[in-house]
């Protein structure tokens, strides 16, 4: 059966209420014996509900349809709850009092008192009737905390059980992740990682006006017989600012890494996202304003008329590198509300669908203050995972990589040109990770070699059960869905084995 990561699920029940993990662990044997532990169950129980539906419109239906059948089951076992007492004496065995008329009965006053917190049946059987009244009248209350659940049959608890978590994961998922399963890792492509098409701060570089273009060449990438170039399509309607182009900056790489983790299955087959522009603005501010939207919709365009160059520099008539985010992208007005519609360019989405991405999880990258941290973070990420498939861990444990300046240049864009200047802010990024133990667990600075010596966290079990089991995962999700969708044709056949639903 396809699974969803492992790094997902362990945060889930790590967040889990305590009355479902105390269940849990209590009735594990008797109800949930052939589970290993509650990681199992709650995998199992997300696949039941949820499977490749993981974007927050489909995940809030689910959530919808769980509270009202947990609402009309509360509401069922209570009514049938008065009928029985109503139609059978406490000595009958369908009335709900009957367990504990008989233990009053055959057991010592003692026993009955440690079990019922009280002497006489009348007393507990009263306790009972105020617990089940302020259960049946509290929207909120658990199924597994009806108090007459041991009534139930094994099939009943366990289902109940299985109700209660349900919407217990989904409001864990709308609260941390704003409803959607794929914003637990923040995932950037692989081919987003080797050139420095951002920034850590915004900044404006010289351009050229060609027939058609504004060209800049990104100078901190000029590197020995090599060089890179921002082009970008001449706009009338919004020209340059005096002579210099604006890079791509933070917000730029949020923007598009916000794009790419609302990708859904739709994605494979057009190549086109369609999001609302209030989602991306959210991702940046939990309070947006007009300014931002409007700032957002300007940055995604200018993208599109965008394209990068590489050239040698004795050859610049003949690229040997180019690359554009977008294919096109367009603003949508629908029902009062804004969209935009972006569709990629084939270098960028064969990287998505060939699952060529890195993934960490979006906790840490949140948690980054540095705007720097958060460019080199995904780098820093594909590196430990390179070496711990290929390098021995040393005495410490961490596996160990050197680096010189020119490592930094080619994924970061400097608006400085002082290398002592630069080496300076990497420094402090370096540090931002080492002190909040995310990837590195130290680094040092050899300044009369000019490399950068750095001591990586080894994976740790979750990551390396997702490296391992994600590839498969994707494959079956996707399959699963061109399956029950009807999409059977020989075509199809053909995009489950090229394309990958991405959840790491």
């Amino acid at each position: 059966m396809p699974t969803y990561p492992q790094q997902l699920i362990t945060s889930l029940c790590e967040h889990l209420g305590e009355r479902l993990v105390n269940f849990f662990s209590i009735e594990h044997l008797k109800y949930f014996e052939e589970y290993a532990d509650l990681n199992g169950f709650v995998a199992d129980t997300l696949w039941k509900f949820i499977k490749t539906e993981t974007q927050k419109t489909e995940i809030n239906s689910v959530y919808n349809t769980q509270v009202k059948m947990r609402r009309q089951k509360r509401n069922r076992w209570f009514s049938n709850y008065e009928s029985l007492c109503e139609g059978h004496p406490l000595s009958d065995k369908k009335n709900p009092y009957y367990k504990i008329w008989h233990d009053h009965d055959q057991l010592m006053g003692s026993v009955f008192l440690k079990l019922y917190d009280a002497a006489d049946l009348d007393t507990v059987i009263e306790n009972y009737k105020e617990k089940l009244n302020a259960w049946q009248q509290d929207d909120d209350s658990l199924l597994i905390d009806y108090p007459l659940l041991q009534n139930k049959t094994k099939l009943q608890i366990k289902t109940s059980f299985q109700n209660d978590l349900i919407i217990n994961l989904i409001e864990i998922i709308l609260e941390s992740y704003d409803g959607n399963i794929e914003n637990y890792f923040s995932k950037k492509p692989d081919i987003l990682l080797d050139k420095p098409f951002f920034a850590s701060s915004k900044f404006s570089v010289p351009f050229k006006e060609s027939l058609d273009s504004y060209v800049a060449e990104l100078v901190n990438f000029d590197m020995d017989d090599t060089t890179f170039q921002m082009l970008v399509s001449s706009d009338p309607n919004d020209p340059p600012n005096g002579a210099k182009l604006r890079v791509f900056d933070p917000r730029d790489n949020q923007i598009l890494m916000t794009l790419i983790n609302h990708i859904n299955l739709d994605f494979y087959e057009s190549k086109q996202i369609i999001l609302e522009v209030g989602t991306i603005a959210k991702a940046i501010n939990s309070r947006p304003n007009k300014h931002l939207y409007d700032d957002i919709k300007k940055r995604l365009h200018n993208m599109g008329r965008t394209t990068f160059q590489m050239y040698k520099k004795d050859n610049p008539n003949e690229p040997v590198y180019t690359f554009s985010f977008f294919d096109n992208v367009r603003t949508i007005d629908q029902d009062g509300k804004e969209f935009i519609s972006v569709t990629f360019g084939n270098t960028l989405y064969d990287s998505i669908a060939k699952r060529k991405m890195i993934s960490v999880t979006s906790s840490n990258y949140n948690s980054l203050e540095l705007e720097m941290s958060k460019l080199l973070y995904h780098n820093l990420q594909k590196e430990r995972i390179a070496l711990s498939t290929s390098s021995v861990p040393d005495e410490h444990g961490y596996l160990y990589k050197t680096y010189d300046y020119s490592y930094f240049q080619r994924i970061i864009l400097f608006k400085k040109k002082k290398k002592a200047e630069n080496i300076q802010l990497i420094m402090e990024t370096l540090q931002e990770f080492v002190e909040k133990q995310i990837a590195l667990a130290d680094f040092r600075y050899d300044k009369g070699q000019g490399l950068f010596h750095l001591y990586y966290l080894p994976l740790n079990d979750d990551e390396r059960a997702d490296l391992i089991s994600v590839g498969s995962s994707k494959n079956e999700l996707l399959a699963d869905h061109l399956q029950n969708n009807g999409k059977d044709s020989p075509d199809s056949k053909v995009q489950v084995v090229q394309t990958r639903l991405d959840l790491s």
